[in-house]
C-alpha cells in the first residue's frame, strides 16, 4: 500500500494531466472551427481557382453558391447553397468561419451593392473574423463604369460593419477582351489611347487565395505587370491567335448609338460603353505590386497567361474559322 502522501500526489498528477488533455481538446476544436474559410460565388472561375489553391495547402473550406450542383469538386470542401438575394440562406454559410471571401454577385448596377450589403450583414451576425471583398480598380462614386460605382458603395457598406476587412480592387480582366472583338476582329469603344494595367484571372485568384489565408487589411489595387493601350492589346492578341485584330476608337455617344440597335436594356449599354470610358479616364492606368507582395509570384503578361491557359483563346480562333468559312 502506498504512503498517503504519495497516493495523493499520484492522484493530483492524474487530475492535472486529465485537465491538460481536456483543455488541449477544447483548444483544438476551437482552432479547427476558426480555420474554416468561406468562399462565395464558388461556381465562378476566380472562386474555383482560389479554392483549389487553398485546398492544396490543406485549408478547411466552405464553398457557397446559388447552384451547389455547379460547385467545383474540391477535396474536403463543404458545399452550401447561399444567395445574396436571400438573406436567410446566408447565416448558415457564414457561421463559424474565420475569414470570408466575398465575390461580386450578379445583378444590375445599383442593385448589386445591396446584395453585397446582405452578405456583409450576415458576416456581422456570424462574427466572422475578417472579410475579404473583391472590388474593382478605380472604384469611386464618380467612376465612369457603373459597376465600379457599385463597388464603391459596397466598400462603404463593408467599412460600416466594423469588421476587420481587406478590399482587393482588381483591374479589368485580360479575359474580358475575348468578348470585345466583333466578327470582323474589331474592338470598338471610347478608350482613346489611354492605358490600363489589365490583370489575369489567374493572378486575381492567386492573390485572393493568399489574402484570404493571411488577411493584411486595407485596400489594395491588383493589376497586371504593365499598362497597355487597347491598340497594343489588339496587336498582341493578333500575334497569339494568328487573326487580324484591331482597336477602333469611337466617341461615347457613337458607341451608345451603335449598341442601342441590338440591346434594348439601357443599363447594359451603359455598362458596355462605361467600361471603355473608365479606361479613357485613367481609372486603370496604374500598376501595383500586390500580386507579388501577397501571392509571391510575378503577375502574368498577356503572352504568359494565354500560353498557360491556351483554351481561353478558343473563342477568338473559332471566330476566325467562321469568318474564313472553314
Amino acid at each position: 500500500m502506498l504512503p498517503l502522501n504519495e497516493s495523493i500526489l499520484r492522484k493530483e498528477r492524474f487530475n492535472i494531466g486529465q485537465i491538460f488533455v481536456q483543455r488541449c481538446i477544447v483548444i483544438m476544436v476551437l482552432i479547427t472551427g476558426l480555420n474554416m474559410l468561406l468562399i462565395t460565388g464558388a461556381s465562378g472561375r476566380i472562386a474555383r481557382r482560389a479554392a483549389a489553391l487553398l485546398a492544396q495547402k490543406g485549408y478547411s473550406l466552405r464553398l457557397m453558391t446559388r447552384h451547389p450542383q455547379q460547385a467545383p469538386a474540391v477535396d474536403g470542401a463543404e458545399v452550401v447553397r447561399g444567395d445574396f438575394a436571400e438573406p436567410a440562406t446566408l447565416d448558415g454559410a457564414f457561421a463559424e468561419v474565420s475569414a470570408a471571401l466575398v465575390i461580386s454577385g450578379s445583378g444590375k448596377p445599383g442593385e448589386r451593392a445591396q446584395l453585397h450589403r446582405n452578405a456583409f450583414e450576415a458576416a456581422v451576425r456570424a462574427r466572422v473574423g475578417h472579410v475579404v471583398y473583391l472590388s474593382l480598380q478605380g472604384a469611386s462614386p464618380r467612376s465612369k463604369y457603373p459597376y465600379s460605382r457599385d463597388h464603391s458603395l459596397s466598400e462603404q457598406y463593408l467599412a460600416a460593419t466594423g469588421l476587420p476587412y481587406t478590399v482587393l480592387r482588381n483591374a479589368f480582366y485580360l479575359d474580358m477582351f475575348l468578348e470585345k472583338f466583333d466578327v470582323e476582329g474589331v474592338m470598338r469603344g471610347p478608350a482613346n489611347e489611354t492605358r490600363g494595367a489589365f490583370v489575369s484571372r489567374e493572378d486575381a485568384a492567386r492573390t485572393a487565395a493568399a489574402v484570404l489565408a493571411n488577411p493584411p487589411g486595407g485596400t489594395h489595387d491588383v493589376t497586371g505587370p504593365e499598362a497597355l493601350s487597347l491598340a497594343e492589346v489588339a496587336r498582341r492578341f493578333s500575334a497569339l491567335t494568328g487573326r487580324q485584330l484591331r482597336y477602333q476608337s469611337e466617341s461615347g455617344e457613337s458607341g451608345r448609338e451603335r449598341l442601342r440597335k441590338r440591346e434594348e436594356a439601357s443599363w447594359r449599354v451603359d455598362l458596355a460603353v462605361g467600361w471603355f470610358e473608365a479606361i479613357a479616364a485613367g481609372e486603370l492606368e496604374h500598376t501595383s505590386d500586390a500580386v507579388f507582395r501577397f501571392a509571391r509570384k510575378e503577375p502574368l503578361n498577356i503572352e504568359q497567361y494565354f500560353t498557360l491557359f491556351p483554351e481561353l483563346l478558343q473563342s477568338l480562333r473559332l471566330a476566325q474559322d467562321e469568318d474564313s468559312g472553314s
